[in-house]
Order: structure tokens, then sequence, then C-alpha cells
């Protein structure tokens, strides 16, 4: 469901303790990721309250909120209200955690900020894949290796990413930690532990492969920031500037290939050698609970957790049968859920919630709004999810279901990862699967669930039809933001704005140099050269006034602001004026867009038939 970005962003940031309370802001791919310096002060049950938040989660020193898909959006209008550091981590200041959660949250701390990185890269394998098997592309041509490069470049280059996001949450420097992983992977240092076990200054140096290797980095950075602390007490200050990145380094280099590096690939080799026995053994078991199970790691975070398992067994291996199988099974039986609550629930509201949450977790396999807003909400939805899950995961443990290559979240189209081994048969377990999740989720749902009834009051009940007298579509009217001629926009002398691609509206020939708010509202977006402004209204229209055609090329000569990016406006408030005069002096059409850039939300829009409009008259009627 549709709801108004900045004002949300704007209500956040006010209930967390405004912009000075925040250390550091980003977001994943469902979660706006705060690390608060007190993260006393916001209340989880009013931000809970806010459209668009689904659920707030305080996990490993953040203050998560789940918003869904949505929330990039929110994200880029929180950007606009402050000046934010991006950050991974922060202090704890909550409860003590045990020693495994903590471990846990570190480590998906460290990985969260690499996923889009290596989710595109995953993407790029799974169309090479497609592209062989099919017989698109020679596997000794040119194409082939460019695009298996494009494939391997994070998984080759991972030590170095991952160092950036260690040090970044650690504090540590990361310049300096991307140096030391950077080396590990020098061609000449894998070509040297390539050939055997060697030595440094005498010190024993274990053969091993660093490409694509997580652990090492993990043990590392950190004791750089040691190392680092020590050096910087040692050092002269009139000499630090380059006497204390040549002890961090110096120190750093044996340590990490003598002990570190050794000590991180055995473990990460007794890693992929547990996941292959696991599954040797008992992989019909251990798939079946982690599926069953998979929602509640997902709650915790520590899904995060586990993508250096599923990264060590596509490298060691060259399949993964544990994290994407099993989030697979999981994330499709909480779509499956979802979906039979919003054929079963008779509140339009839970439909439109449950539907949309359900096509989420099944196309996209973001499944947080789905767990939050549906299955966890209603309870026997996620009793379902789980069964649905275990006796798809029992199947896939039996058939040996395994995965290729790492694409995006597991989904219904992760099938596609499923191409490989000989033949068809993998690629048809993974369909059974899928079939299998889907129909006992959404069956079991349908007979557990039970819609809750709402018993109305007579209040309620007056309240009720006299919202049915309402008009079923709200009207937008937006007042003209100066005087001057009106003319239909396809008149405009430019071809972006007459052929609408910003946005429908109306174009003014200005009679006086002053530009006011159309509505109330925020001011969403200015230009550097002062000839533009955008608002984004309190109704959610997003409206764009430029003044003049091509006036970018006056780099804000004859163009005065009464605003700033943030504010908030009243209609008729004075945004800025120009002069009219040197504009056309200059050899530029005066001409003014009026355009309204987000009409994919609303039904249709309108312009005032007046040829003639004064500024806080009525221009643009949005229904």
């Amino acid at each position: 469901m549709a709801f108004d970005y900045a004002k949300t962003a704007e209500t956040l940031l006010d209930k967390v303790g405004g912009e000075k309370n925040v250390e550091g802001l980003t977001h994943c791919m469902t979660r706006l990721r705060f690390v608060l310096k007190d993260s006393s002060i916001p209340k989880d049950s009013e931000i809970e309250k806010i459209p668009g938040v689904i659920r707030v989660v305080r996990q490993g020193g953040q203050y998560q909120m789940v918003i869904g898909n949505e929330v990039g959006n929110v994200y880029k209008e929180l950007l606009k209200l402050g000046s934010f550091e991006e950050s991974t981590g922060g202090r704890n200041d909550g409860p003590k955690e045990n020693l495994f959660s903590r471990l846990c949250g570190f480590v998906a701390g460290c990985m969260t900020p690499l996923l889009p990185a290596m989710l595109g890269c995953g993407m790029i394998k799974v169309v090479l894949t497609l592209l062989t098997t099919f017989g698109l592309v020679d596997t000794a041509g040119s194409t082939y290796v460019i695009l298996n490069a494009a494939g391997d470049a994070f998984f080759y280059f991972m030590p170095v990413l991952l160092a950036m996001t260690t040090a970044k949450r650690l504090g540590s420097n990361i310049y300096l930690a991307m140096v030391v992983a950077a080396f590990l992977i020098h061609p000449n240092i894998t070509a040297l532990l390539g050939e055997g076990n060697t030595t440094y200054f005498g010190l024993p140096v274990t053969a091993a492969a660093y490409s694509s290797s997580v652990l090492p980095v993990l043990l590392m950075v950190p004791l750089m920031g040691y190392i680092e602390r020590f050096a910087d007490k040692i050092c002269p200050n009139v000499v630090k500037v380059f006497l204390k990145p040549l002890i961090v380094i110096f120190i750093s280099i044996p340590i990490a290939l003598v002990v570190v590096g050794p000590i991180g690939s055995i473990l990460g080799n007794y890693l992929a050698d547990g996941v292959n026995f696991l599954y040797n053994k008992v992989g019909w078991l251990t798939i079946m609970l982690l599926s069953a199970a998979m929602p509640f790691i997902v709650m915790t975070g520590m899904h995060y957790a586990l993508v250096p398992i599923a990264t060590i067994s596509l490298t060691s291996l060259g399949f993964d049968v544990i994290l994407i199988i099993t989030m697979f099974c999981s994330n499709l039986a909480q779509g499956g859920a979802s979906l039979a609550v919003a054929v079963k629930s008779k509140d339009k509201d839970v439909k439109s919630t449950a539907s949309a949450a359900g096509i989420s977790a099944i196309v996209a396999g973001v499944t947080e709004p789905a767990m939050y807003g549906v299955t966890l909400k209603y309870k026997t939805p996620m009793i379902a999810a789980v069964c649905g899950a275990g006796i798809s995961g029992f199947y896939a443990g039996i058939t040996h279901l395994a995965a290729y290559s790492m694409g995006g979240s597991p989904s219904g189209l992760s099938l596609i990862q499923m191409i490989g081994g000989k033949g068809f048969g993998n690629l048809i377990n993974g369909v059974i699967a899928l079939a299998i999740t889907l129909a006992v989720s959404f069956i079991l749902t349908l007979i557990l669930y039970k819609p809750e009834s709402k018993t109305e009051d007579p209040a309620a009940s007056a309240n009720t039809q006299a919202e049915e007298k309402k008009p079923l579509v709200e009207t937008i009217e937006l007042a003209s933001p100066l005087a001057g001629t009106v003319i239909p926009l396809t008149e405009v002398e430019d071809a972006v704005f007459a052929g609408g691609v910003l946005g429908e509206g109306a174009a003014i020939i200005p009679a006086e140099g002053k530009v006011y708010a159309p509505a109330d509202g925020t001011v969403s977006a200015l230009t550097e050269t002062k000839h533009a402004v955008g608002i984004t209204t309190d109704s959610g229209a997003e409206v764009l006034i430029h003044i003049g055609l091509d006036t970018v090329q006056l780099g804000g000569e004859g163009f005065t602001l009464h605003c700033k990016a943030g504010d908030k406006v009243k209609k008729g408030n004075l945004l800025l004026e120009f002069d009219m005069e040197k504009i056309k002096a200059a050899g530029f059409s005066l001409t003014t867009p009026v355009v309204v850039s987000n009409m994919t939300n609303f039904v249709s829009l309108k312009a005032s038939d007046k040829k003639q409009v004064k500024a806080g008259e009525n221009l643009l009627t949005i229904v």
C-alpha cells in the first residue's frame, strides 16, 4: 500500500531522537538500519504505528525498522533530512547478548552491505549458466570469458570488500585493512602459495588460497585494530603520517600469512567438510529442520551469518545444499501462507497486505512483509508455513536438491539456479519442492486460519456509514505557483516536457517573477542553479516547477531562493523569485512547466480551463 515516503521519513527521524542521535544509517533489501547514540529514546510501539513501518527489530547494536519493498524510497527521503554516515554496526547499549548471538550479529553486520554486489554478480552467473546450458554462448569464446569474469568479480575480490565493511564496523582504518586483504590475493602471493608451503623470515607459511575467502579477513581485521592502536601510541607525531601505516602493514603481513590466514583456511575447510558430512549422513533431516526453522533464523538476522557457508560450499564443492535450498523452501512457504490469508480473509485491508506480501515472498524472496505483517501476526499461518517448509525440505533432502549458483534472495525464480549436474533431474526436483511448499502452506493455512470477526458498536457503525458516503477517490487541488497565461503542456517548446516524460501538468507564461507553494508540503528538491524546485505535498503529490526553458545555463544568475531542501511550507509561501528581464535578455523562454512527476500513484489529472491565472488559484486537479 502506498504511503508518503517524505512524511514517514520525517516522522521516523523525529521519533529516533533527530539527526543528533543518529551515528550511522544504512539499509538492506527490506530494513532501515540505524545506529543510535542513545537507543532508549525511540519507543518501539510508537514507531510501529507510523505508516510504512511493519515492525521494529533491535539486533546487533542496530535499531532496525522493517519497511519492505519501499525501504529505498524512505531511505532517500531520510538522506534529504540530514547528513548521515553509512554504518554497518554500532555500540551495544541494549541487553547483553550471549557470545553466539554477538558473533552472528558481527558476521551479519559485515556481510549485509555486500549483498547487492554479491547478488548482482550471482545473477550474472545464473544468466551465464542459462546461456551455456542452451548453447547460446561458446565456452571457448570471448563473450563467455567476459561474463564469467563479471560473475566472478565479487567472489574473487570478496576479501577486499569484506575488509572494508569489517573495518568500518569496528572503526578501524578501512584502507589499511583493504591493503592487507588485497595482499592475500595478490597474483604473486597466490602463485607463491600455490607452489606449496614456503617461509617468511624463517617462519612457516602454509599454502592456502584466499580468493573468495571469508574467515581470514573476519579474523584479521579485528587484530589490526589492536596493531593500529599500538602503532599510534609509539609513533612520534612528526613522523606518524607515514610511520604508523608502515608499522601496521609490516606487522600485519606475517600475522596474516603465518597465523590468521592458515587458521581461517583450515576452519573454512572444516566448515565445508562439515556441511558435506551432514549432507551425506543425515541430509534429509538437516534440510528439513533448517527449512522449518529458517523464518525464526531470519528474524534474528542470523541468516546473513550463514552466507559464508554457502560461499564456501559453492567454491569448494561447486554447489550449495544448505542455505539456498532451505531459504528456497522457507520463503515460498511464507508466500503460500500469505496468499491463503488473502484468499480467506474478508477484510479488504488484510487481503491487500497479504497479497502483496505473498507475491513479494514468492517472486522476489523478500519475506519480512509476509512474516511480520501476516504469518506471525495471525500465528496459525506461521504454523502452516513452518510445516510446508519442513515437508518440502524433507523432499529436498532425500532427493539431494542442490543449487549450482548464487543469485537473488531464494524465490520461485531460483529454479534456474538448480540447472546443473547431469540432465534436468535436479531442476525437476526443484519444481516438485516448489509445488510441495506452496501447496502444503496454502492448504494448511486455509484450514487453520480463522479470519478475525469485527464487532462494531453503534458509534463505529455510524462512522462506517458516514465513511461510505465519502467519495471513492480523494481529490487533490494544486494551486498555481505563479501568475500568468496557462498553456497546455504539449505546447511547451521542449520535447521532454511536451512529451510528458517528467510528468503530467500544465505550463505558465509568467506575468511576474515570483513562485509560491502550490500546496502544503515539503521542499523535496532544489537545483544548484536555483531554476527549479520540487514540492512533495502532504497529500503525496510530487510537484516540479521549472522556471523557463534551458535556464540551467544561467548558473543561478537572476534567481533568488527563499527556501531550502527539507523546509515545510504552506500553500502560498514564497519559494523563489526570478528576474524576468534578465532571463529574456539572455535569450531564454520564460515558459514554466508545472508537472506532477508521480502520476502513477493517482488515477488522472485535469488542468484548469482558465487562460489567465493568478497565483493561488486552482491550476491542477488530481484524482
